[in-house]
């Protein structure tokens, strides 16, 4: 078979200057880089996005998937997910060791625990 023979896929035209990525950015002090992580992971079906980081900031290159994507609604969404994910992980850091007390608590009620222990329990 030779190359001329073979279908290539055809690449989609070029995007014009109003779609192209714009920039939004987050002070590290206030923002953990796992909130905006997870706002993208959120936002995945309009937009992707890339993470990256200068002396005091992180920023986000932000991705419109569609092509008539308005980029101040794509902003307001990525800053109000952003908030929301920054609340989420700091409210999970808070609750950690309280969570982690209330699983060993549950197991030690099981019987899981003692009987394994004592060669009663499942074997692997």
């Amino acid at each position: 078979m030779c190359p001329e023979s073979l279908d290539m896929p055809t690449t989609p035209h070029a995007p014009d200057a109003s779609q192209a990525p714009f920039e939004l950015s987050w002070p590290k002090q206030t923002t953990p880089l796992e909130a905006l992580e997870r706002a993208l992971y959120a936002l995945a079906d309009r937009l992707s996005g890339v993470t990256g980081e200068s002396d005091d900031l992180w920023t986000v290159q932000i991705h419109p998937r569609s092509t008539n994507a308005d980029y101040g609604d794509l902003a307001h969404a990525v800053r109000q997910e952003v908030t929301d994910q920054t609340l989420r992980v700091r409210i999970a850091e808070r609750t950690d060791p309280i969570r982690n007390l209330v699983f060993a608590l549950a197991f030690s009620r099981s019987g899981l625990a003692t009987d394994r222990a004592a060669g009663q329990g499942p074997q692997e």
